[in-house]
């Protein structure tokens, strides 16, 4: 070749436009089974702290049942005005290691010095406002928190309430209350007749999403849908699928107004903050209503249907009476869940 130098091809070593392509859409495959595994699994955990917290929440209602004889009431006045009290929550604190809090309340209760409006101002500010991790759902989105919405009674959050039964009443039900828990009158295991084992005690609730003006957003908000509807269902304990899309389509379609800041204080007594009902199945097809509007405005109504709602896929968790936690699925028979929370219908369960 008379000393010519045959030039060779170096070596590739870089991918071609094609093979970073079909890279890029294994990966991308990839990805897409893994993610939902991935959330599904995020999920898991997050319901199985969410069950955990509602089985300490039983076991505190025990605690104290062994200490005193009987359940909390949901309504304790601590202040001048009617809607100055404070929910079963508060007892309960002792049990579930928070005594410091409950000792600060308690020290404003026995303290004959302090006016009422300072009591109150107290509980309000620093009790009502304090975050407590065990009655916070970790699936659900944060509550409006304290000063973010217009119309105060906002806080830390709370993602759990007491069963007052299947009535469609909410807070001034006096001894007409068919739940383990009521507002007026303390509750005892005794008086439970159909079973702890057969008889909802707790379950789990939404905040309201902070919305302003009159639209609300479903399942967060609650919706007022007048007495109207309320005053017309037959049986009071039973209200038939009928009765409540009524009241439902009523909230939904013409409501007369809105309220989104539920669920934001453990503390407070009102409904949708530390009790619900069981007259609806979980998350409901239809907004939470209450009837007509309290001082305030903050769900303070004698009538509501405050079912149990969550995030969780298909259904929600909840502690029976014994102190047994179940994962209730929201296509629950209607009749079986209004059973489940009337401690006292004397009719055999369904299936749930």
């Amino acid at each position: 070749m008379n000393g010519l130098k045959v030039r060779t091809s170096a070596p590739r070593t870089g991918f071609t436009l094609v093979e970073l392509l079909v890279v890029i859409a294994i990966i991308g495959v990839l990805v897409g089974l893994l993610l939902p595994a991935v959330q599904a699994a995020r999920e898991a955990a997050r319901r199985m702290q969410c069950s955990n917290n509602l089985k300490q929440l039983g076991l505190a209602m025990h605690n104290f049942h062994d200490t005193r004889g009987e359940f909390p009431e949901n309504y304790t006045k601590v202040g001048a005005s009617a809607w100055h009290a404070t929910s079963a929550n508060f007892h309960v604190l002792p049990y579930i290691e928070q005594n410091n809090l409950y000792e600060q309340g308690q020290s404003r209760l026995r303290d004959d010095s302090l006016t009422e409006a300072q009591r109150w101002s107290f509980f309000y500010n620093t009790i009502f406002n304090t975050e407590i991790p065990g009655f916070l759902c970790p699936s659900s989105p944060e509550a409006p928190q304290r000063g973010s919405h217009p119309n105060g009674w906002d806080g830390p959050g709370t993602n759990y309430g007491w069963s007052t039964g299947s009535r469609t009443e909410t807070v001034w039900a006096g001894n007409r209350f068919n739940g383990m828990i009521s507002y007026q009158n303390p509750r005892k295991m005794a008086d439970v007749t159909d079973g702890l084992s057969q008889t909802l005690l707790a379950s789990e609730l939404l905040s309201g999403s902070g919305a302003t003006g009159s639209s609300g957003r479903y399942p967060y908000d609650v919706f007022y849908s007048s007495n109207g509807p309320f005053n017309a269902v037959v049986d009071k304990d039973f209200p038939t699928k009928a009765e409540l899309d009524a009241i439902g389509i009523a909230a939904r379609d013409s409501a007369s107004g809105v309220r989104s800041n539920n669920g934001t204080m453990w503390g407070w007594y009102a409904a949708g903050q530390s009790t619900l009902t069981t007259a609806a199945p979980p998350n409901w097809e239809y907004p939470t209503t209450g009837g007509d509007c309290c001082p305030g405005g903050a769900h303070d109504w004698g009538v509501g249907i405050f079912p149990p709602r969550s995030m969780h896929p298909g259904g929600v968790n909840a502690v029976l009476g014994d102190g047994s936690v179940r994962f209730i699925t929201e296509t629950v028979n209607l009749l079986t869940f209004q059973r489940l929370g009337n401690r006292r219908d004397g009719e055999p369960l369904g299936d749930f």
